[in-house]
């Protein structure tokens, strides 16, 4: 007898970006009954727009083994939807009472999107903060470093400032 897919240990897969995608097509996985692959290979097969995936393709994406497709991907969502009686378009936070009752992600642009992450080797964590825009040395979008400014109000050495040559005060300002 085959032996019931489950969701990799993290022995196995580890955290990061694969585990994240198995684990969200677990979700699908789970709703669907878990059904053996040679059912969701059969089903990927007979759905509307076919792209037929072998049971061992799907065996290895549910244990994280192999990444494929985003076609491959979808045709394997759409399956375990269709067998779940289920809409990969659907929201996928349904809940009313959820924090997350906002995000009007659904099923399959998550998918995508960790697929897209994993096959990138995005990391959440690792992510790369965008960059300003450098500067230039003139104006609005000047460089990050300026020179130096002349303060007429500074003093740089340790005199005191020295009064007009012409014995009164300037009426010019210092700037």
């Amino acid at each position: 007898m085959p032996q019931m897919l489950r969701m990799p240990s993290k022995a196995d897969l580890p955290d990061g970006t694969r585990r994240e995608f198995v684990a969200e097509l677990f979700i699908y996985f789970k709703e669907a009954g878990r059904p053996t692959p040679a059912r969701i290979a059969a089903t990927t097969s007979s759905i509307q727009d076919p792209l037929p995936v072998s049971r061992e393709t799907i065996r290895r994406l549910l244990k994280g083994e192999t990444i494929s497709t985003w076609e491959r991907v979808d045709a394997v969502l759409r399956a375990l939807c269709e067998i779940g009686g289920m809409d990969p378009d659907r929201r996928r936070w349904p809940e009313s009472d959820n924090w997350q009752d906002d995000d009007p992600t659904t099923c399959r642009e998550r998918l995508r999107q960790l697929l897209d992450d994993d096959i990138d080797g995005v990391e959440p964590e690792n992510v790369p903060a965008p960059v300003p825009p450098a500067r230039s040395s003139s104006g609005w979008g000047g460089s990050r470093t300026r020179p130096p400014q002349d303060d007429a109000w500074a003093t740089t050495s340790k005199q005191a400032p020295t009064a007009p040559a012409n014995g009164g005060y300037s009426d010019e300002p210092p700037f």
